[in-house]
């Protein structure tokens, strides 16, 4: 195999996205293609991927293949024999690097995306009165890791992809709020439907943001 070995960002970052979009939830990345050694060896990632090559779960890494010596290291911390599988537990971005047989002219690289956690909501959702029969929802919405993708506003059938996340809606809300009411006393609730979903592909705890 005629291997191009990079200093710092390799191609194999590219090879994990094209990967990527091919993986399913709680499959195997191979990423044969960034082998080295000889006989050589490679990276493997199991864990759930969710959108965007991002991972949705905890990632285990692993080096499969007939191997000689292999040294790795997480985002430029220090150099480890690689010995055992190991997991990266946390969300974050982690730039995998490794070497085979002390080769350190030959550092070969790949980032690994994690995004465990939900966006959230930074308050309630407003509604505020526009003109007649116009309401304008407004959804505040963060997310710590990969960003928010969209936001849905199922009462105007509306996707918002950028803030301030909002949408003007024309209708008579007193009914919806007037059904709101007669709902709750029987025991249940009805809301003002939005869903989120961020860059990974995680939505919020609950189906709708009310």
């Amino acid at each position: 195999m005629d291997k191009k070995p990079l200093i710092g960002v390799s191609i194999c970052a590219v090879v994990l996205l094209v990967l990527g979009s091919l993986s399913n939830v709680g499959g195997i990345e191979n990423v044969k293609s960034c082998d080295c050694g000889d006989p050589p060896c490679w990276p493997e990632f199991k864990g759930g991927m969710g959108d965007n090559n991002w991972y949705v779960t905890q990632v285990m890494v692993s080096f499969n293949g007939t191997y000689n010596y292999v040294n790795y290291r997480i985002n430029g911390g220090i150099w480890t024999e690689y010995i055992n599988p190991f997991v990266l537990f946390y969300d974050g971005i982690y730039l995998l690097e490794w070497v085979c047989d002390s080769n350190m002219s030959d550092i070969y690289s790949v980032e690994i995306k994690i995004d465990q956690s939900s966006p959230y909501a930074t308050e309630p959702l407003k509604i505020r009165w526009v003109g007649f029969r116009k309401w304008q929802f407004t959804a505040n919405i963060s997310d710590d890791m990969s960003g928010v993708n969209r936001v849905v506003f199922y009462i105007a059938n509306f996707t918002d992809t950028e803030p301030p996340y909002q949408v003007t809606w024309t209708g008579f809300l007193w009914w919806r709020s007037l059904i709101k009411f007669i709902y709750s006393l029987l025991g249940g609730w009805i809301g003002y439907e939005v869903d989120v979903l961020d860059n990974a592909g995680n939505g919020l705890p609950q189906p709708s943001y009310r």
